[in-house]
């Protein structure tokens, strides 16, 4: 039986993903090959290579990577860069509710 893999993702999602990828490769790189790295995080060598890839990998092998790297903060700056091209919100900054004023009269 012939397995179909569909790509469900949407462009935003495949964008973040290969940006963290390529993140993850340049810093890797420069300290590790990528069979001491799968080592360090867990994984297999082909597992590393598909986060470089931008490919589905669990979130909990990403966020493993990012903290051996040190690269935590580049998640949320990758966040904010697609929110604000998709119009959404800063995850850096939290906005702060203005107090309003209720209007009690009955």
């Amino acid at each position: 039986m012939i397995k179909k893999v569909i790509n469900m993702r949407s462009k935003q999602a495949a964008k973040m993903a290969q940006k963290l990828g390529d993140l993850i490769r340049q810093h890797r790189t420069l300290h590790y090959t990528q069979s001491t790295f799968a080592k360090m995080i867990g994984v297999s060598r082909s597992t590393v290579q598909k986060l470089e890839q931008g490919d589905v990998v669990k979130s909990d092998i990403l966020f493993e990577a990012l903290v051996v790297l040190n690269l935590q903060g580049s998640l949320l700056d990758e966040i904010n860069e697609l929110a604000a091209d998709v119009g959404g919100y800063n995850a850096r900054q939290r906005k702060r509710n203005s107090p309003q004023e209720i209007n009690d009269d009955f």
